[in-house]
């Protein structure tokens, strides 16, 4: 209903509005106005059980349909990624590749030698260890010999972690030798390969270098497969569901790219929801997204909803700076404040939700209104909540 309409339907209110029109306001009234807003000129009056207003203080409803959405935003990373960490004392004798190098898969990164300063008697078996980690997967690994000469562990998507992995392909992995006169070591020699083909993405170790135990090597990442992780609130979970689409966009880049949710994870300490999106491999992705990258992407849920228009005076109790950049949506809604006024003709402070900025009209979209009620554009006090409203 129209603020028109509803004037024309209240004719003891209109009889009102003729009587006030010919009376001085009265002298215990208090003039109030609404800062940077097209009524400026146009005071209020607020008394003890009403507030008078003009008609340019009310706005009638105006719906526009939207999409319900959430926001994402994560760094990416690549999906598959192992590090490298010596589980025991070792020297580096052969560095094979350099940081940023891609490697194939078994190419050999490092030659080391394991020390043991307190007891010179050579092992009866040196392997080598060598791991996957799938960012939505457990790490994979080949059943073979153990032993603890190196470890590689991988960092875990949802939180850092490392995980040690003791069992690998020995004969496809290690390169050993009968030659015990090295100076540093009577120990035999260790090739360090790679189990996937990616790129040295961080390398630590130096020829020449003695490492202690827990000692970082290499890190290696297959960055062909990208994803990355959000954190959203816990009651988003219902909007949420493995294999939904999402649209994001980076910092760096003016394209428009696509992932898909691959997996929901519940974080217990705050309680949050950890958001997996397994980046799309096509051509507008490739060669583009580098690991490190910061996104910003929204997934759509639910059906089309209705909201309301209004212009900034309307809102109060919020700052709107998220919204006047691209995308203009914040990653959740944004609460605030409206006055509407009634059926009954009272005012309510009725909360809301802010659901996006359109910069050409400088108008906001909001939800939480229903289409039986007129918005109050003026900024009033709290105390006028239950006041009876009289149109001057």
């Amino acid at each position: 209903m129209t603020a028109f309409q509803w004037l024309k339907k209240s004719p003891y209110l209109l009889s009102i509005l003729l009587l006030l029109a010919c009376q001085p306001s009265p002298p215990t009234d208090e003039p109030v106005t609404a800062e940077n807003s097209e009524t400026v000129d146009n005071p209020l009056i607020i008394s003890d059980s009403t507030v008078t207003m003009t008609p340019d203080h009310i706005l009638s409803i105006k719906p526009s349909r939207y999409q319900p959405s959430l926001g994402l935003q994560g760094n990416i990373q690549p999906i598959k990624q192992s590090q490298f960490v010596a589980a025991q004392p070792l020297y580096v004798e052969q560095v094979l590749v350099s940081e940023g190098q891609q490697v194939e898969k078994d190419a050999p990164l490092l030659i080391v030698r394991r020390l043991d300063m307190t007891n010179k008697t050579p092992p009866k078996r040196s392997d080598e260890i060598n791991t996957e980690t799938d960012g939505n997967a457990a790490p994979q690994t080949k059943s073979a010999a153990k032993d603890p000469a190196t470890e590689k562990t991988s960092p875990r998507p949802d939180k850092t972690k490392q995980t040690t992995i003791e069992e690998a392909d020995a004969d496809a992995a290690t390169d050993t030798s009968d030659d015990d006169a090295s100076e540093h070591s009577s120990y035999q020699l260790i090739t360090v390969r790679a189990s996937f083909a990616g790129r040295v993405a961080q390398l630590n170790a130096a020829a020449g270098q003695q490492l202690a135990a827990r000692t970082s090597l290499l890190q290696i990442a297959d960055e062909t497969k990208l994803y990355f992780v959000a954190t959203v609130p816990i009651q988003a979970e219902p909007q949420l569901s493995v294999g939904q689409t999402v649209n994001f966009t980076t910092a760096e880049l003016t394209d428009q790219f696509t992932g898909q949710v691959s997996k929901l994870v519940e974080a217990p300490h705050p309680k949050k929801l950890l958001v997996h999106v397994n980046v799309i491999d096509n051509e507008s992705s490739r060669k583009k997204l580098l690991p490190k990258m910061q996104v910003t992407g929204r997934v759509n849920y639910g059906q089309i909803d209705v909201g309301t228009i209004v212009p900034r005076r309307a809102l109060h109790d919020v700052n709107l700076t998220e919204l006047h950049s691209p995308p203009y949506k914040p990653l959740r809604p944004l609460a605030a404040n409206v006055w509407i006024i009634g059926q009954d003709q009272r005012l309510t402070r009725q909360p809301v939700e802010i659901i996006e900025f359109n910069p050409t009209s400088q108008q906001y979209l909001i939800a939480g209104i229903s289409n039986d009620s007129l918005i109050c554009l003026a900024d009033l006090p709290l105390d006028s909540k239950g006041k009876k409203v009289i149109v001057s």
